[in-house]
C-alpha cells in the first residue's frame, strides 16, 4: 500500500496518467494565479499549450506549483516544459506529480519540493509513453522523452535509469523520485529516494476508499533526486499562506 495516499485518488491519478503519449479527452489543467504564484493542477490536454502563452509572464509569475497533477498529452507536456524553461520561472511540487506532470515540472530552471503538503506524500513519477488504452508502452516515443529528460536535467539523468524510465517493461512501471530527506532504508517501499515501482490497483466499486493499491518497488541505489537532476536544491520552498490555503481547498 502507498502509505498516506487515498486509494481512490491514486486510482484516478493513474488512470489519467496512463494516457500519456496521445491526445486525450481528459479534464484540462487548471491555471490559478495566487499573487505571483501559478498553481497548475489536473491533466494536460491540447488547449493547455495555448494557455501558457497568456500566463507565463515572468513579470507576474515568480513560481509555478504543480499540485497533484497527472498525465495527459506527451507532445503538449514537453512543449509546456520547454516554455517554462525559456521563461526562467522556477517550479516546485506540493503533492503527487505523475507522468506528464514530471515533464512539465522539469521545465523549471530551478526545481524544488515545497511546504504545501506532507513531504512524505510528495514525489515525482516518471515513465515512458503509454498507449491510449493504457495497456502497452509506446517505445517509438522513447527517443523524444530521453532527449527531453537529458536536456532538462542538464545531462545528469543516468543512462541506466533512463532505460528503465523510458523503456519500462510494463505500463504500470514508474520511476518514483522522493526528496533526499526521505532517502532511508527504513519505511514503506517507494519512499526511499529513487525507486522503480510496479503499481497495481484493485478497485472496490462499492467502497472506493477500501480499494487495494499496492506497489512493488526496488530501490535504485546510488542515486537521489539531486544526483539525477530532477531537483536542483534540497531546500524546501516556503509558499505564501494564501497559496497554502488555496491548495487545501482543492
Amino acid at each position: 500500500m502507498l502509505a498516506g495516499i487515498s486509494p481512490l485518488r491514486i486510482r484516478r491519478l493513474l488512470l489519467v496518467a496512463a494516457m500519456l503519449c496521445f491526445p486525450c479527452a481528459a479534464i484540462a489543467m487548471e491555471f490559478n494565479l495566487i499573487g505571483n504564484t501559478l498553481v497548475l493542477s489536473g491533466a494536460v490536454v491540447d488547449a493547455d499549450l495555448a494557455k501558457t502563452k497568456d500566463v507565463l509572464n515572468p513579470s507576474k509569475v515568480k513560481l509555478i506549483v504543480m499540485h497533484h497533477n497527472v498525465g495527459g498529452d506527451l507532445w503538449n507536456a514537453i512543449r509546456i516544459g520547454e516554455r517554462i524553461r525559456d521563461s526562467g520561472i522556477p517550479t516546485t511540487i506540493s503533492g503527487l506529480c505523475i507522468s506528464a506532470c514530471g515533464l512539465i515540472y522539469l521545465g523549471g530552471k530551478t526545481r524544488t519540493f515545497s511546504d504545501g503538503g506532507d513531504l512524505d506524500k510528495m514525489s515525482v513519477w516518471l515513465h515512458g509513453a503509454i498507449s491510449r488504452d493504457g495497456k502497452r508502452v509506446v517505445t517509438t516515443s522513447g527517443p523524444t522523452i530521453s532527449h527531453y529528460l537529458a536536456t532538462m536535467t542538464e545531462g545528469k539523468y543516468p543512462d541506466e535509469l533512463m532505460e528503465k524510465t523510458v523503456y519500462s517493461k510494463s505500463p504500470d512501471n514508474y520511476i518514483t523520485v522522493s526528496h533526499p530527506r526521505q532517502y532511508t532504508f527504513i519505511g514503506p517501499p517507494g519512499r526511499k529516494g529513487i525507486s522503480e515501482c510496479l503499481v497495481s490497483v484493485k478497485f472496490n466499486v462499492a467502497n472506493p476508499e477500501s480499494s487495494d493499491v499496492r506497489s512493488k518497488c526496488s530501490i535504485q541505489k546510488g542515486h537521489d533526486a539531486i544526483s539525477i537532476g530532477v531537483i536542483t536544491d534540497t531546500e524546501i520552498t516556503q509558499l505564501d499562506q494564501q497559496v497554502k490555503d488555496f491548495l487545501r481547498s482543492l
